[in-house]
């Protein structure tokens, strides 16, 4: 499978939004990701998979850089493509520019109920870093922030067999 990963463009919105919309209570909408696109602080990632002649949106990524801290907004794979490694690489180059912005620190929040996102922000270096009481709206449910530091992450990326099982 051959994974290239690029920097967001409105083309990719659509196949975006379909992998948003299956996979979060509170989706974003498309002016939404739009605005990221426009916005200085933005950086948003797609990952992007070639099988046969068919190229398809795999994951993506948005974050915003400031100052030394890298925000992670949004993070998701198609179901297809989970487990593969795909959200790895895309995590360690959305975390990679990041570095070359000058983040030394990314962040995040997730579900305590989501524990397959808990599990992979922590096997990907993240650690508990405090929780945000009531932060979504729809459920009332805390949100769990997950930090770590940006700069084991600044080296170019592989994927060893056992990261691919991930």
């Amino acid at each position: 499978m051959d994974v290239q990963i690029i920097a967001m463009q409105e083309k990719y919105l659509d196949e975006v939004l379909e992998i948003e919309r299956g996979s979060f209570v509170s989706p974003w909408s498309k002016n939404l990701f739009c605005h990221e696109l426009s916005t200085h602080i933005s950086r948003s990632f797609v990952a992007l998979v070639r099988e046969a002649d068919i190229q398809n949106v795999a994951g993506y990524m948005c974050s915003w850089i400031i100052h030394e801290e890298c925000n992670i907004l949004k993070f998701a794979c198609h179901p297809q493509y989970r487990r593969q490694g795909i959200g790895r690489l895309l995590l360690r180059h959305g975390l990679q520019d990041a570095w070359r912005m000058g983040a030394r620190i990314a962040s995040l929040e997730v579900r305590p109920s989501n524990t397959g996102a808990l599990l992979f922000y922590a096997a990907c270096g993240f650690v508990r870093a405090g929780v945000r009481k009531g932060y979504y709206q729809e459920t009332a449910e805390d949100a769990v922030i997950m930090e770590m530091e940006v700069a084991e992450h600044s080296e170019p990326c592989s994927v060893s067999r056992q990261e691919e099982m991930v």
